[in-house]
């Protein structure tokens, strides 16, 4: 069985979930004796591998204009090679702006709108497509829709899985809501929210929701959905001592500190991480601390926020190396998203030992239903109860051994292992019998 992992949409600068979970699939597969190739950008997480087409920055620019044309989608090229690359502080004012611009709603549509006629499946493609022969096409962006139908022509036999990491299925009020607008406008013509639901998932041969309620939102377009839950998708684990005391140090971290740690995109919208800074802000004792790791066009506004307390550290991003070692400067985890389909950040803080304050809205009923009363969380709308969640934590000796274990069972729960032989399952079923 031969699979192809594709993920396109890593030309974004892709650095959160999907593009660590295509890592993950191409080398976790192939341990189940699963012949597994990869498709998409050079990240972080896949640099270099014999069995992938890996296409680099002289690619993805290419891709921004068409043959011959000059202006507007050349300088869109130009802007994000600035974004990615801008140092020092004309720098940060160039990243600013630019993710000032794509937070903008009408830019964002026009953005996407372009995005849907790019014509990515270039000559190199379709080779590496029609050598490699997969048997089954696994994606998890929506933004792998043009490709993938383009893709389909030249592989009859071939089934086509999405993996619902971008939330598609989620319960958003119109077409132009925020969030929604890769699918509205990203994946062809425009048809509303409803039709382009329908249009997408109808296109795939199964699909994997996250979550219990993606499956009931995702079955009225497809009947062929099974659910995989998120796991940890950090490769190395390991926390050298000395390595992390002066990593503490660095930041001023002693034994007496209080930790409190957000780790995460920084995009207010969904992770809402402002209720974190303010709650944090109106505790006033000094050995508190609020980590706050990853980047993301909210931090600016962030930065802003924080300016004025220096017990709130802000790191920018990380390399995937170092989250280990971030991880377990934390006591408390906070999630204070408004929504999560399955986040997976919050697993990886239970590995590594940090007890979980989640916001009410951003975790999903199969979590409630697996740990329900044991679960630690606030209204992510009301800073005060969290500020009060948060002192009453590190002032009760028994709630921290309570939530201690539940971070324990939550990592057993939601392992690599677990999630991987699932894939492995499914995947194997698809071949045989032609469902998930």
């Amino acid at each position: 069985m031969r699979v192809l992992v594709v993920d396109i949409s890593s030309r974004l600068g892709g650095v959160g979930g999907g593009a660590r979970v295509a890592a993950n699939l191409l080398c976790e597969l192939r341990r189940y004796g699963i012949d597994t190739y990869y498709l998409g950008y050079k990240t972080e997480y896949i640099r270099q591998d014999s069995k992938a087409l890996i296409l680099g920055l002289e690619t993805k620019s290419k891709l921004f204009k068409d043959p011959g044309e000059k202006g507007a989608l050349k300088s869109l090229a130009e802007a994000w090679s600035i974004y990615l690359n801008a140092g020092g502080d004309k720098g940060i004012v160039e990243k600013s702006v630019f993710r000032g611009l794509m937070e903008s709603r009408p830019i964002r549509l026009l953005y996407y709108s372009r995005y849907s006629m790019l014509n990515f499946y270039t000559d190199k493609i379709r080779g590496f497509v029609k050598k490699t022969k997969p048997d089954i096409v696994l994606s998890n962006s929506a933004l792998d829709y043009i490709l993938l139908t383009k893709m389909k022509r030249d592989l009859k036999g071939s089934k086509f899985v999405y993996i619902e990491h971008a939330n598609v299925s989620g319960a958003y009020k119109t077409a132009l809501d925020y969030n929604i607008l890769p699918l509205t406008f990203g994946t062809g013509k425009y048809i509303g929210l409803e039709k382009a639901r329908r249009r997408f998932f109808g296109f795939f041969d199964g699909v994997v929701a996250l979550n219990s309620e993606q499956k009931e939102s995702i079955t009225k377009y497809n009947d062929d959905v099974t659910v995989i839950h998120s796991s940890i998708l950090i490769k190395e684990r390991r926390v050298e001592p000395k390595r992390l005391q002066r990593l503490k140090s660095r930041y001023g971290i002693g034994d007496g500190s209080k930790v409190v740690m957000y780790l995460g995109r920084l995009a207010e919208v969904q992770k809402n991480v402002s209720t974190l800074i303010e709650a944090f802000k109106g505790i006033r004792e000094r050995e508190f601390k609020l980590v706050i790791v990853g980047e993301g066009k909210s931090m600016p506004m962030y930065q802003k926020m924080a300016e004025d307390d220096q017990r709130i550290i802000m790191t920018g991003r990380i390399g995937e190396t170092e989250l280990p070692y971030y991880y377990s400067l934390g006591q408390l985890y906070v999630l204070p998203s408004v929504w999560e389909s399955f986040n997976a950040t919050m697993i990886e803080a239970a590995h590594f030992g940090e007890a979980l304050l989640l916001s009410n809205k951003g975790i999903n009923n199969d979590l409630k239903e697996k740990f329900g009363g044991r679960l630690y969380t606030f209204d992510p709308m009301d800073a005060e109860e969290l500020r009060r969640k948060i002192k009453r934590y590190f002032s009760d000796k028994k709630l921290q051994a309570d939530l201690n274990r539940l971070s324990s069972d939550i990592a057993k729960e939601y392992s690599k292992e677990k999630q991987m032989g699932a894939y492995a399952r499914a995947l194997s079923r698809l071949y045989k019998t032609g469902r998930l």
